[in-house]
């Protein structure tokens, strides 16, 4: 009886608060906006932050969207900062100029470039551009113009910064400035686009043999199981839509082997896991170690970014299946120097042109993780 008596008081003061969904005295109490049902109705994000919305947004346009959303950009891919506030998408989430210079201060992988230029001038009626083909403006300012489809990808900022340094201390003396008028900044992705207009010679610092101080210990491109069987049926990693292959500059071979030495090192962290690094997903389960001095000396172009991910284009491979007898760029094969598996602690699955361990179906059958950056 005294069972029965607690459930009728449970239930009875459970109803006495049907819309709050609050337990008296409950050291667990769920708020109405807190259940599951109504968690973070902030719009279309799914549960995501405000940064990460804003962010992915920015990415979207900057790096894919632009010439479909008729946003003017230069050929090294910055756009004025008040055109892109005046995005439909960046409108429809009521994006502020302060939350477009967080989102550039705030990136872990450093995902935008910022430049204040004072005599920036404002571009033309965003309204127009996001519906049809932007046009250059009449006017240039002193550091160069805001370039539309019809004015040539080589038009540049005279004044923008080259080296990946200069770059970051660019954006770093834009984000100190106290100057609230978004028309006197341009922004740009630092890298990953896929708009064909964006010339990477403009804005990417080249590798070369001819200073191998410069050139990174490691480069890595991270990728999945179900992705591993196609690089290696195809031939090498090819650019994908994108304008690059990014390639990250850890973690370090020795770290990772390190790891898997030990039988009982997949109960362990893995060490890099969580770390932040450009280039690559931290979800990266197949990591693809780049003979970088061979590739560079065999011809194929490398870059860096000024958020240190490095790019290459890859090099003409032929009988490659292209349409129009034009070669695919390629990777190659050839220049993969040893492949781990690091995470269900196969080590090395590749090595100097020979396949170590083929990956179980379990694993290539599963598809990509999705939903992380």
């Amino acid at each position: 009886m005294k069972f029965i008596a607690r459930v009728l008081c449970r239930a009875a003061s459970s109803n006495i608060w049907p819309h709050q969904n609050i337990i008296p005295n409950s050291p667990h109490q769920i708020s109405q906006m807190d259940h599951p049902k109504n968690k973070d109705k902030r719009g279309r994000g799914q549960g995501q932050s405000r940064d990460v919305q804003v962010s992915k947004a920015l990415s979207l346009l900057l790096r894919h969207a632009a010439e479909k959303e008729g946003l003017k950009m230069n050929a090294q891919g910055y756009a004025s900062v008040s055109d892109v506030l005046n995005w439909r998408k960046l409108k429809s989430l009521k994006v502020t100029f302060p939350e477009i210079l967080h989102a550039v201060d705030s990136s872990d992988k450093k995902r935008f470039a910022l430049l204040h230029i004072p005599s920036a001038q404002p571009t033309e009626s965003t309204t127009q551009a996001t519906t049809t083909p932007a046009t250059p403006p009449d006017a240039e300012h002193e550091a160069g113009s805001i370039v539309g489809e019809e004015q040539p990808a080589t038009s540049v900022l005279e004044s923008a910064p080259t080296t990946s340094e200069a770059q970051q201390s660019a954006t770093d003396q834009a984000l100190s400035v106290k100057d609230t008028d978004p028309s006197n900044f341009l922004i740009r992705a630092t890298q990953g686009h896929s708009i064909k207009t964006i010339d990477a010679a403009s804005f990417l610092e080249p590798l070369s043999l001819s200073d191998e101080s410069k050139l990174p210990d490691t480069v890595v491109h991270g990728t999945f199981h179900a992705t591993w069987p196609a690089i290696l049926q195809s031939g090498g990693l090819r650019c994908m839509g994108r304008n690059h292959v990014h390639f990250a500059t850890g973690p370090s071979l020795e770290s990772v082997l390190a790891v898997h030495a030990d039988d009982s090192a997949q109960s362990k962290p893995k060490p890099d896991d969580s770390r932040v690094i450009s280039g690559m997903r931290r979800d990266a389960q197949v990591l693809i170690y780049i003979d970088v001095r061979k590739a560079l000396k065999a011809g194929v172009p490398f870059w860096r970014s000024e958020n240190g991910v490095i790019l290459s284009e890859g090099m003409p491979v032929a009988n490659s299946g292209a349409e129009k007898g034009e070669a695919q760029k390629f990777v190659s094969l050839d220049f993969f120097d040893v492949v781990v598996e690091r995470k269900v602690g196969l080590g090395k699955i590749w090595e100097h042109g020979e396949v170590l361990q083929e990956l179980p179906e379990t694993l290539t059958k599963k598809g990509n993780p999705k939903g992380r950056r």
